[in-house]
């Protein structure tokens, strides 16, 4: 038998929004067994909760927002990367702004949150979405397919023909002791020629050299901290994405794929499989 998880104890982190540029407080918290992870927006009148699954998906702009009436929380994706990356299956996120903090523009900073939280088990046996057939969604030149597999397993292919910045490839499981040293240090990719019009748009106006893998006309202005770095991170974009539909067991293969793509493999995955208890 496998049993839910959740965080030991409270842990907070301050930091700048990455689109928003806003200040936020962060907070995770303990949550009972069976609630997921749960957003809450404590700078609103009567403080309200947002579940994190597909049917509060309310934005895929370059990051994913929930939404339940007037609470929304921007770019979820990287902590909830990291929590289930992490194992965590349940936990309240606090907010004092419509974004959490840019942190490391990955997730490193998030693991580095939950280890001192700690992660302790619940009396209550882990729920699992199991893909048991092929299932594939596609998007322009995007792609991807869902196929069975015993644990979740995630390939990316990122397509490029810039010259600092060729096509990469990446595939790795999904667990506990892979997501921290493999996964989580991924950054986010900025390209130096969309920021001014991005600014415009209000997006991307917390990011910056420390926070996101940038590319110039010809050049990387920020090294590499893997030869495949934009291919991991978009792996943990999808590892958050997917978390949307509770926690997925699959062989996912993907080229291209953004936020929209992800969150309609999520919602699809979550119409077709039921969860069922781990033995």
């Amino acid at each position: 038998m496998e049993w839910q998880t959740t965080l030991g104890r409270p842990v907070s982190l301050e930091g700048v929004g990455l689109h928003s540029g806003k200040s936020c407080r962060l907070t995770l918290l303990p949550a009972p067994a069976d609630t997921g992870v749960r957003w809450q927006r404590v700078d609103l009148d009567g403080q309200p909760i947002v579940p994190a699954t597909v049917d509060y998906v309310a934005g895929t702009e370059r990051s994913t927002t929930l939404a339940l009436g007037e609470a929304r929380i921007q770019t979820v994706e990287h902590l909830m990367a990291a929590l289930a990356g992490m194992g965590v299956d349940n936990a309240l996120v606090q907010v004092d702004a419509p974004e959490p903090p840019v942190a490391d523009g990955a997730a490193a900073v998030f693991v580095d949150l939950i280890r001192t939280a700690g992660v302790v088990r619940l009396e209550a046996p882990r729920r699992v979405r199991r893909v048991t057939r092929p299932v594939a969604v596609s998007h322009g030149n995007a792609h991807m397919v869902a196929l069975p597999a015993d644990r979740l397993r995630i390939s990316y292919v990122f397509v490029s023909d810039h010259p600092a910045l060729p096509t990469q490839f990446a595939e790795y499981a999904v667990d506990p002791e892979t997501f921290p040293a493999d996964i989580a240090p991924a950054r986010t990719v900025g390209w130096l020629a969309e920021v001014e019009a991005l600014r415009r748009r209000g997006l991307a106006l917390g990011a910056s050299l420390d926070t996101a893998v940038v590319v110039g006309e010809r050049e990387l202005l920020t090294p590499l901290r893997f030869p495949n770095e934009v291919a991991r991170h978009k792996i943990l974009d999808i590892i958050g994405d997917l978390a949307l539909a509770g926690r997925v067991q699959a062989q996912i293969i993907a080229i291209r794929s953004g936020h929209f793509l992800h969150t309609q493999l999520a919602r699809q995955l979550a119409a077709e499989f039921t969860e069922e208890a781990l033995a």
